[in-house]
């Protein structure tokens, strides 16, 4: 049952979702501007309306509300593998009848495995993964972008850097809480490392200057 006063602000549908699940993909304190932001930063760096986007790790829909509500049908899709954070996001922040005029699709995996949606898409994005994932998640996420994009395509991604008192992670778990985890966590990785996984795959990054949501930063890397 849909739990959405269309008449609330997205703020507190979002303090509303956080009674039921602290599990949100962003901070409550500023639900609704941490959402609009990702929005924001897509577009200062090219995202069109009829572009075909991919959020990966799109939560409780923090971020997506605003991007499906800004792209064309069938424009947006999310990857979220906890279900029960996606399906309480959709009940307390959806109002009813933007699914189906929007039509986003979605998958559940935790293997970055977007093959399921079978298409090239225009634009990837992923707001706090890459400050969870181990390397061996964020290569393949990189495989994926070259595999299911289009040629001229762009992913935006954040991440954290290391430095001596947060050293460079080399694990190969996730860390932080998650679908399997209610155990807060960051990683960090060296933007060097970032660059040098880019090339190997024959794509470009970018560090993006004044670019920053929750302090991290963020970068654009290029097909």
């Amino acid at each position: 049952m849909n739990a959405v006063n269309p008449h609330d602000s997205l703020q507190k549908r979002g303090e509303n979702l956080y009674q039921v699940t602290t599990q949100i993909g962003c901070g409550i304190k500023r639900f609704e501007k941490t959402g609009r932001a990702q929005l924001e930063a897509l577009v200062r760096h090219g995202l069109n309306p009829w572009d075909k986007l991919l959020d990966i790790g799109c939560g409780a829909l923090c971020g997506g509300y605003w991007m499906i509500n800004f792209l064309h049908p069938g424009c947006y899709f999310g990857v979220e593998p906890n279900t029960f954070m996606f399906e309480e996001g959709v009940k307390h922040l959806v109002e009813p009848g933007l699914f189906e005029e929007k039509k986003p699709q979605f998958l559940h995996n935790d293997q970055y495995d977007f093959s399921g949606f079978g298409v090239k898409f225009d634009y990837f994005h992923a707001h706090s993964i890459w400050t969870h994932a181990p390397k061996k998640d964020i290569e393949k996420m990189l495989d994926g972008f070259v595999e299911h994009t289009n040629p001229g395509a762009r992913f935006l991604t954040s991440f954290k850097s290391p430095h001596l008192f947060r050293p460079d992670y080399k694990g190969d778990v996730w860390i932080g809480r998650c679908h399997e985890s209610d155990v807060a966590g960051i990683c960090r990785h060296s933007y060097k490392w970032i660059q040098q996984a880019c090339a190997a795959r024959g794509l470009s990054v970018e560090l993006l200057k004044g670019e920053k949501i929750h302090k991290q930063k963020w970068i654009m890397v290029r097909r």
